[in-house]
């Protein structure tokens, strides 16, 4: 029952992922933006599925209960660099810099 309702789960958040991006692309200003969207989605998504993966490994008892801390760590870690990263190309792609900052029209 465990495994029905995890696979359930991921299959409720796959949906979610992918409605949630399409407005997200939907509201982007720019063909720039888009661009870094479509590449935060795609490496996040991998990354994301890497995990998850690994999560459910765990829960077979295929790893030690220590991976699981490894793995929270492994995707809390990169999060706020990630976030950071993509606000700033995020505000790159929205227009041309004046006086060293991104201008908005």
């Amino acid at each position: 029952m465990a495994v029905f309702g995890a696979l359930g789960g991921a299959v409720f958040c796959l949906a979610a992922g992918v409605i949630g991006a399409k407005g997200i692309l939907a509201a982007a200003h720019n063909d720039g933006q888009r661009q870094v969207l479509k590449q935060v989605f795609t490496w996040g998504g991998i990354y994301a599925a890497t995990l998850g993966g690994l999560i459910l490994l765990l829960a077979f008892g295929v790893f030690p209960r220590w991976v699981y801390g490894l793995a929270a760590l492994l995707w809390f870690g990169p999060l706020l660099p990630a976030l950071a990263w993509t606000h700033r190309q995020l505000d790159l792609a929205e227009g041309p810099m004046v006086g060293g900052t991104p201008a908005t029209a």
